[in-house]
């Protein structure tokens, strides 16, 4: 075999483990947070995209957590189609985060309220709310043909808020924005997306885990 049919066998060879594995939803900075409450979030977290935290907020005083759906606010959300994909994917990310918070271990109750009626009780509690701002689905056929140079990139963001129950007094805010654009022959739009709002919810726990042990927001 010669030299060159040696490095272009190399290169094959990466290119299809790289398909095989996939390089997973990246996390990107977060396209117009919204923020809630007269938060805006503007500090970069290595897990939780951008944050901004109430002054005096103490996640551990909260025992409840209930998990409220996310719309879907983006606009590029057309026809029937892209509805149903939309209210998909939201469902997909309401039912990541109820699995996430769960297994932080923070709280004593989770409360799925799409399954569940919420009403604050004794115990201090906070309702976790938000909107997906952005869905975008790419291209599989130009991830395929150029995932690696970023070509046909399924997009996904989540603006997020922690709400106290009892006093309606919003106490943070997140934004995250996930890219995706490698995968098996480019990779499916589900996937990507799945994948994508499967790492918001599991990053969104390792970083309200660091918050109640007293770690500030950061890089």
């Amino acid at each position: 075999m010669t030299r060159t049919q040696i490095l272009l066998t190399g290169v094959w060879l990466g290119v299809l483990l790289v398909g095989i594995a996939g390089c997973g939803a990246m996390q990107s900075t977060p396209d117009n947070p919204t923020g809630a409450g007269g938060l805006m979030p503007n500090v970069e977290d290595k897990d939780a995209g951008l944050v901004a935290v109430a002054p005096g907020f103490d996640l551990k005083r909260y025992k409840v957590v209930a998990v409220e759906p996310f719309p879907v606010t983006d606009a590029t959300s057309k026809d029937e189609g892209d509805r149903r994909f939309a209210a998909q994917m939201a469902g997909f990310l309401h039912l990541e985060l109820v699995r996430r918070l769960k297994t932080s271990g923070l709280f004593q109750t989770v409360v799925n309220t799409s399954q569940t009626q919420f009403k604050p009780g004794a115990q201090p509690a906070l309702r976790l709310q938000g909107a997906i701002t952005r869905l975008g689905r790419g291209s599989q056929v130009a991830r395929y043909f150029a995932g690696l140079y970023g070509a046909g990139r399924a997009r996904a963001q989540a603006d997020m808020r922690f709400v106290e129950a009892s006093s309606g007094r919003v106490v943070m805010v997140t934004a995250d924005r996930r890219i995706a654009s490698i995968g098996w022959f480019g990779g499916s739009d589900e996937g990507h997306l799945q994948e994508s709002f499967d790492d918001m919810a599991r990053d969104l726990a390792k970083f309200l885990v660091r918050l109640s042990k007293g770690e500030a927001p950061g890089k």
